[in-house]
């Protein structure tokens, strides 16, 4: 986080450990969390999601092109700077796993996890995309829905 120089991810600046505890400080972002927005709006239209998604694809294409997949997209990490631009934060299950590779670690948010993950059939930069799609679809919503999806996809797949 601290190597990136995107607008659309938060600025790392600077780290600080002490015996308890690190300490990290990050651009300003005024705006709040997405997250917070959606939840007291309910939901967003179409030009505020298409707006959203935007910024996460362009946030997406900066790590995508360094092979870093990111692997934990949900409202709660994505903040707004005070132009009212959504950015990027909390790279803690970001990964850099080389051109063509893919990686095996289950980890992310349990609503927006690609099936490929829980499948542990190993999971590439593709699996950021799913998870953005299930974000289009809350954003647009308001609600999660994906279970279902789960269930269907991975009953095909077996």
């Amino acid at each position: 986080m601290m190597q990136s120089r995107c607008a659309f991810i938060t600025r790392l600046y600077r780290t600080f450990r002490c015996s308890k505890y690190m300490y990290m400080m990050l651009e300003v972002c005024l705006g709040g969390e997405l997250w917070t927005i959606l939840r007291d709006r309910n939901y967003f239209d179409d030009n505020i999601t298409r707006f959203c998604t935007a910024c996460v694809v362009e946030a997406f294409d900066y790590l995508h092109s360094r092979d870093i997949v990111y692997r934990d997209l949900k409202p709660e990490n994505l903040l707004l700077d005070s132009k009212g631009f959504v950015k990027l934060v909390d790279f803690g299950f970001a990964k850099a796993i080389g051109p063509g590779r893919k990686t095996w670690t289950f980890c992310g948010t349990p609503e927006y996890v690609a099936p490929e993950i829980i499948l542990n059939r190993g999971h590439d930069l593709s699996a950021d995309y799913w998870s953005l799609g299930i974000l289009m679809f809350e954003l647009l919503t308001g609600r999660y829905s994906v279970y279902p999806c789960y269930v269907c996809t991975i009953h095909i797949q077996t």
